[in-house]
């Protein structure tokens, strides 16, 4: 019998970010389902404590001689801070990205961007030459992201001599939903596209079991795979980045290996 009696993955990118990966697995004669499990909610240029911080910070970018995009909702919605009050991109900084999909949206605003050559996270970040120490003691760098998260990279820096600030650009609220809606989305025993360590939580969180319900997950990063695999799931598959390329080329070499 084969590997899969119906290819069917499960994507859970926001609702605003996965219609073109939806389009191209269709078009591989699989059958995808969408369920975000993440709704990315940035802050308005209002009178709020957050958008005020935010703002002083942008109104002087150029006093920062790094920006650190950790992610491809970060560097889209420091993009849109940045075009409010800088007609032209600010000179004597140096950008960073966390992988390819970041990197892109900031050589798209006429940025040029330096990233990890492989491990696309904090640890692949830590490991660019313009981070070591002899680079950076004594600057200053602002790392753009949402509410919360890691602080691996920021310790390192100031580890390192840094002065380190974050520019929280946006919320992420998790998507609720009920035992039913789950169960119809994961009785073919999919495989689960997760973009982030954070999704992967959510999904675990809201399914019982969920290891037991899926045929494998593919993620973007290392680090998420090895919380995977400490989790018990039986097929875990690591794309090269979050780019959609990367994670087409994982699905076709997944079902290849079944034809």
């Amino acid at each position: 019998m084969a590997k899969f009696d119906r290819r069917v993955v499960v994507v859970t990118r926001p609702r605003d970010q996965a219609d073109e990966l939806i389009t191209a697995i269709a078009a591989m004669d699989i059958e995808v389902r969408h369920q975000p499990l993440i709704d990315i909610v940035p802050f308005a240029d209002d009178s709020s404590g957050a958008s005020q911080r935010l703002r002083s910070q942008f109104l002087d970018i150029d006093h920062y001689d790094a920006v650190i995009a950790i992610s491809q909702n970060a560097a889209e919605c420091g993009l849109d801070w940045l075009d409010r009050y800088w007609p032209q991109c600010p000179v004597g900084i140096a950008w960073y990205a966390v992988g390819p999909t970041t990197a892109d949206a900031l050589r798209n605003s006429g940025m040029t961007v330096s990233m990890p050559e492989t491990r696309f996270d904090s640890e692949g970040l830590l490991a660019v030459a313009g981070l070591q120490e002899d680079a950076i003691r004594g600057r200053k760098i602002l790392i753009w992201r949402g509410v919360g998260g890691r602080e691996t990279l920021a310790e390192v820096l100031r580890a390192r001599g840094a002065v380190v600030e974050y520019a929280e650009l946006y919320e992420r609220t998790q998507v609720p939903y009920s035992q039913a809606q789950w169960h119809e989305v994961l009785e073919e025993k999919p495989l689960l596209l997760l973009s982030s360590g954070q999704a992967l939580d959510i999904a675990e969180q809201q399914v019982t079991d969920l290891a037991q319900q899926v045929a494998g997950i593919l993620v973007p990063s290392e680090r998420v795979a090895e919380r995977a695999n400490s989790a018990g799931y039986a097929c875990v598959l690591v794309a090269a980045s979050a780019r959609n390329e990367d994670t087409l080329a994982s699905l076709r070499a997944w079902y290849s290996a079944d034809e």
